[in-house]
């Protein structure tokens, strides 16, 4: 993963563009107890140390931005009929429970995939300078009980040290399509702000994050 995410940038880079816009994820934020919500594009970026990937976007974003004139869309979680088999299976699991850190709030996104393409569209014909880093998320979030009455299932509240080892054995056993490195992305609240996507690009979600997991789980 590093080899694609880090590498790849590199050797993109160093075929000298003019501009790049950055594929990259609400995940550099980190998922904490004390972010704020939502958050917004000076939040600085602080990946849970379990995800690697995050830990892959924030350097890209510092390649890119050392480098080139760059626009970063850090985007939230993307669900479609185009989604990885592993997300589609992660996203069915809803339907029976949907995994919470007890005592800590949770607030969740889902972008539709479609909404995600116009998005980068948008960055990509968009003429002049734009701001270096832009949040692309639906308006509003769902903590972990919207999730559930969206899917039917019921929310699994469990410590956060419980949650990820149960997690990570359960990947293990090839039980669960993802470890660690996504469970700890419930770990605290990780809804992004897209007010400055909307005024830098006039883009706005069309589809929002109920609708989309309701799309997914077939309710």
């Amino acid at each position: 993963m590093e080899e694609v995410n880090v590498a790849g940038t590199a050797n993109v880079i160093a075929g000298r563009p003019g501009r790049v816009v950055l594929a990259s994820s609400a995940a550099v934020y980190g998922a904490w107890p004390d972010n704020p919500c939502p958050l917004v594009e000076t939040d600085p970026p602080r990946p849970n140390p379990e995800c690697a990937y995050a830990g892959h976007k924030v350097a890209v974003e510092r390649i890119c931005r050392d480098a080139v004139e760059t626009v970063s869309l850090r985007v939230a979680a993307v669900l479609g009929p185009h989604a990885d088999p592993a997300v589609r299976r992660a996203v069915a699991g809803y339907r029976l429970a949907v995994p919470a850190v007890s005592g800590v709030r949770s607030a969740l996104q889902f972008l539709d995939e479609a909404d995600a393409v116009a998005a980068f569209v948008a960055a990509g014909s968009a003429r002049g300078e734009l701001p270096p880093v832009l949040n692309v998320a639906p308006d509003g979030w769902l903590d972990a009980a919207g999730v559930a009455e969206v899917s039917g299932g019921r929310v699994l509240s469990l410590p956060r040290g419980v949650l990820l080892r149960g997690s990570q054995v359960g990947h293990r056993l090839r039980l669960f399509p993802f470890g660690v490195d996504r469970a700890v992305l419930v770990s605290g609240p990780l809804a992004l702000d897209p007010t400055a996507a909307a005024a830098s690009l006039g883009w706005r979600a069309t589809k929002s994050s109920a609708e989309v997991v309701r799309s997914m789980v077939g309710r």
